[in-house]
């Protein structure tokens, strides 16, 4: 089973999880085939890592864990029962500072592993919402 090295870490993965951005994500045009890495310890959180740069991590997670109320518009033309949505989270030391970027979700089919970031231009979501504290 192939493995991915994240901040020293080895993961696992399968082949058939490999998820295509046929178009890359937005800024990083050469992100053409990405790993989505469960963390369980900090569920929940995951590692998209970038297979085709070893510098390209994000953290990323599915926002509905987090917003209740997150419901962006673009996604009504997707199969929403094959679809997953991540959005990029930015880490701060300080956890009350840290961010999350609901403007631009990323859209994954499940069924074909082929994923889309859209940008959300008709939209009351932040690039950097911060996270909602309990």
């Amino acid at each position: 089973m192939p493995s991915i090295t994240i901040k020293g870490y080895d993961y696992e993965y399968h082949d058939e999880e490999i998820i295509d951005f046929n178009e890359g994500l937005i800024g990083l045009p050469e992100m053409r085939h990405a790993v989505l890495i469960p963390l369980p310890d900090y569920r929940p959180f995951c590692w998209l890592a970038s297979m085709d740069d070893e510098k390209t991590r994000f953290i990323v997670v599915n926002p509905y864990e987090i917003f209740d109320d997150y419901s962006p518009a673009e996604y009504a033309i997707l199969n929403e029962s094959e679809t997953d949505v991540l959005a990029i989270v930015k880490i701060h030391s300080d956890w009350h500072k840290t961010t999350i970027n609901l403007r631009a979700p990323i859209f994954i089919n499940r069924a074909s592993n082929r994923g889309v970031q859209l940008v959300l231009t008709e939209s009351p979501y932040r690039l950097s919402e911060s996270l909602p504290r309990n």
